[in-house]
């Protein structure tokens, strides 16, 4: 604390993050990132207390990111509605597919976390990386694909329009090699290890997954379509998808935990 014509002072929270960005930063820098929580009290005395000591504005660029909401309302720790990366580990998803998924909406806009939008993430990460590790080497990368790209990242992050690009790239007509040229760049940005990514050899379905299988399909025989539904559910908390076709049950890993 200390003395001053005004009372007594002592830093706060906002003179805080000013003090670091000066130190660590500079009394300007380009991009200032922050929670959309923010934008109207501590962003701006963050300012204030700049331009006052240095004559600066702080920053070029404010980016405020909007929240990540679970069942309709806001994460937060103090609510008891919390999830961690280690949580979606546990359930067996690639972290890499949480990324995806974020990639999917703009930082501007409220994103809803729920299971099912997880495993559509998983489903089309894995076809991403089927595709590109089916691909041959990488050649030269396509000019104009990586310009809408960038266009689409320059207009203020706007990833779910680049990844559509993606999607574009993937469909075209291009050969394979400047395909695999081109996702490299793109996944400069992306950062979905997509270049390095490798299938993993097939493993043999578990007994007690066929053994589920086999009761489901008694189940249905004997049109108890509760209980096949209920080891269907088994099956998929265990990692595995079932498909019922002509010939028979089919099963395999489910994108999520591949």
């Amino acid at each position: 604390e200390w003395d001053s014509p005004w009372g007594v002072g002592f830093p706060g929270w906002h003179i805080e993050c000013s003090a670091m960005a000066a130190k660590f930063l500079g009394s300007f820098f380009d991009i200032h990132c922050g929670g959309e929580d923010h934008i109207m009290v501590h962003h701006p005395n963050e300012i204030a207390q700049t331009q006052a000591c240095h004559g600066t504005r702080l920053a070029n660029f404010w980016l405020h990111g909007y929240f990540l909401q679970l069942d309709g309302l806001k994460m937060s720790k103090s609510s008891g509605d919390f999830l961690r990366l280690q949580t979606l580990i546990d359930r067996g998803y690639d972290p890499l597919v949480y990324r995806f998924f974020c990639l999917g909406g703009h930082y501007r806009a409220k994103l809803t976390f729920n299971w099912q939008a997880m495993d559509g993430a998983a489903t089309a990460l894995q076809r991403l990386r089927t595709a590109v590790s089916q691909w041959p080497s990488p050649t030269q990368p396509d000019e104009t694909f990586l310009a809408d790209f960038t266009a689409q990242v320059n207009d203020d992050l706007n990833m779910p329009r680049a990844l559509a690009v993606v999607w574009n790239l993937v469909k075209s007509d291009l050969p394979s090699g400047v395909k695999k040229a081109t996702i490299i760049e793109f996944d400069r940005v992306l950062g979905l290890g997509l270049a390095d990514w490798q299938p993993e050899a097939e493993q043999p379905i578990p007994a007690e997954i066929l053994a589920l299988a086999e009761q489901r399909q008694a189940a249905r025989t004997a049109k108890n379509w509760a209980e096949a539904d209920a080891l269907r559910n088994q099956i998929a908390a265990a990692g595995y998808e079932i498909t019922d076709t002509p010939t028979g049950p089919e099963l395999k890993r489910s994108a999520a935990h591949a």
